[in-house]
């Protein structure tokens, strides 16, 4: 990108074109701005040259009068984001759809630490007088009351988690003596008590996990395990939820990897219960796994509804769920995939989805191995 020129709060080269003073729509356009304390920004498609608004510097610590560059605007994100968004800016810019991200920055000159948000897309396609342009808010409030709502999750959540825990092991002690003392209806009860109390384990587990990954706090501890041994232990402990499914397990044999094996358990829980829940009972779900030069690749393949495509580019952010007549019956938080994403990503490895609606999805992650 091009530095910028100096610009008012709606950049000159715009405000200014094909008219000799600014017009009633433009002023009331300013007058809104104005009033709710956003950046504006604009990008020209043929020469890339980046125009911010006044508010748009400040926001990123520099003064409204001075020249601020995209290189020098994306410096101020912190490192840890920085790479995901001008990713995110570029994919947008050169497929010409919309943008949506959020990152910290460090201001310039006031060494300020801010959330800001970027969403954007392009005006007029097609056309000699195209923008890529969008808006900048300060969303530190918003952040803050986020890391509030997370701790508070994760406290609740830590306390829910103790007595369910102790609950589990009596259950299962009393499942032990009823099935010594011939008793099937209490065996019949005891299973379904179990049943119930895993999937309880399971949400409070997500959602202390989901408290940890919003504010930074996801902690890995890596050790060397056996990749076929985990895969045959997780189909074992999710057959609550996915008995009335067939599951085929390909072989993963002498494949070690080095990560936090109770996170990624807790990866392929997420991708089996949900392989389950957007799929037809009696369906089959398929689990693979094969080398690929210092990694290995791990998939969940399901027969279900699939994903369409504006969905898929979504379905990794928090809360998102996909909202249509099918998935109305479907409980969740919208948070299972988010997480997996976060442990993923924090063992250096990736994660994606291939699907297509009404034909099944196939979800898939690298980690290194051990």
């Amino acid at each position: 990108m091009s530095n910028s020129s100096n610009s008012e709060n709606f950049p000159e080269e715009i405000s200014s074109k094909n008219q000799p003073g600014k017009s009633p729509q433009v002023d009331a356009a300013q007058i809104a701005i104005d009033s709710a304390n956003v950046g504006i920004w604009l990008i020209n498609a043929a020469t890339r040259e980046f125009l911010p608004s006044n508010r748009t510097k400040e926001l990123f610590g520099f003064y409204s009068g001075e020249d601020m560059s995209f290189e020098a605007a994306m410096q101020q994100v912190l490192e840890k984001y920085r790479q995901n968004t001008i990713s995110a800016i570029e994919n947008a810019f050169k497929k010409q759809t919309s943008v949506y991200i959020e990152y910290p920055v460090t201001g310039f000159h006031d060494h300020q630490n801010r959330w800001l948000s970027i969403t954007g897309g392009f005006t007029h396609p097609d056309t000699a007088s195209t923008y890529f342009s969008g808006l900048v808010m300060d969303i530190t409030e918003q952040k803050k009351n986020e890391l509030k709502r997370s701790k508070f999750i994760g406290m609740v959540s830590h306390e829910l988690k103790t007595p369910l825990t102790a609950l589990k092991a009596y259950v299962q002690m009393l499942g032990t003596w009823a099935k010594k003392q011939k008793d099937g209806f209490a065996v019949g009860a005891l299973t379904k008590v179990d049943k119930q109390v895993r999937k309880m384990l399971n949400m409070i587990n997500s959602l202390l996990n989901l408290s940890s990954a919003e504010v930074g706090k996801i902690h890995i501890n890596k050790q060397i395990f056996g990749l076929d041994d985990l895969l045959k232990e997780v189909v074992e402990e999710t057959l609550f939820l996915t008995s009335s499914h067939y599951i085929t397990v390909a072989p993963c044999e002498n494949i070690e990897i080095n990560a936090d094996r109770e996170k990624i358990e807790q990866v392929l829980v997420n991708l089996l219960s949900n392989a389950a829940k957007y799929s037809d009972k009696g369906s089959a779900i398929y689990i693979t796994c094969s080398r690929e030069e210092n990694m290995v690749v791990i998939g969940v393949q399901d027969q279900g509804m699939g994903i369409t495509e504006d969905a898929i580019e979504k379905v990794f952010q928090p809360h998102y769920r996909v909202e249509n007549k099918e998935t109305e019956k479907v409980t969740g938080f919208g948070i299972g995939l988010y997480l997996c994403s976060e442990i993923v990503q924090r063992h250096d490895g990736k994660i994606w989805v291939e699907s297509e609606s009404g034909k099944g999805s196939t979800f898939k992650f690298t980690l290194p191995i051990g």
